[in-house]
């Protein structure tokens, strides 16, 4: 074997090592973004023209949020929250509408005193994804039963859910961090428990 033959041969192997390094890390990244995600994640990448554009607005998204410099509650105002949540659930047997009003503005007062802006719904429905995914099409179903409720052309089942969902929303905003990360960690382990299984029945 010559000494040309040799380095062509070295030279195929380094190629190959750093493609391969760079799929495998590719591969990372984007279980790192589902896992974050959830399903948010498909629906992002359907909403663009490749994967990588649709990633590419996932990272964006969580780039943000860290420039928002989100803190937590304190005690304080985790309880002072929760008790003004407790009438909201009382006001539901009366004015069921009104409740459901008051219940998507006291996550928007939440929100805000986490370091949320809160404003724009689209915009508000992407910074939530970032730490919240797993419950974000329950909100985007609470807002939607929201606007029908503003309009009269609601039932009360209707209100009735569109309370529970912002329910669990304002539950996760309330929870202290370390809850939180918990919470994900669980996901996560479920979701790749999930995976190994599905390819163990492959």
């Amino acid at each position: 074997m010559t000494g040309g033959t040799l380095f062509l041969i070295i030279l195929a192997i380094i190629v190959f090592a750093a493609l391969g390094g760079t799929v495998l890390s590719s591969m990372m990244r984007r279980r790192r973004l589902r896992n974050r995600f959830g399903p948010e994640y498909d629906k992002v990448v359907a909403q663009h023209e490749s994967r990588r554009e649709g990633e590419a607005e996932l990272r964006l998204r969580k780039r943000r949020i860290k420039k928002l410099s989100l803190a937590e509650l304190s005690t304080e105002d985790r309880e002072r929250f929760a008790a003004q949540w407790t009438r909201v659930q009382e006001r539901f047997v009366e004015a069921p509408s009104e409740a459901v009003a008051e219940a998507q503005s006291l996550v928007g007062a939440v929100m805000r005193a986490r370091g949320y802006p809160f404003a724009d719904y689209e915009q508000t429905a992407a910074d939530l994804s970032v730490e919240h995914a797993r419950v974000l099409d329950r909100f985007r179903s609470a807002h939607a039963i929201s606007q029908k409720a503003a309009a009269d052309q609601i039932s009360t089942d209707e209100l009735r859910t569109a309370v529970l969902y912002y329910r669990e929303l304002f539950d996760q905003l309330l929870a202290t961090q370390a809850s939180t990360d918990k919470r994900q960690s669980e996901l996560n382990t479920r979701g790749a428990s999930s995976g190994l299984a599905s390819r163990s029945s492959g």
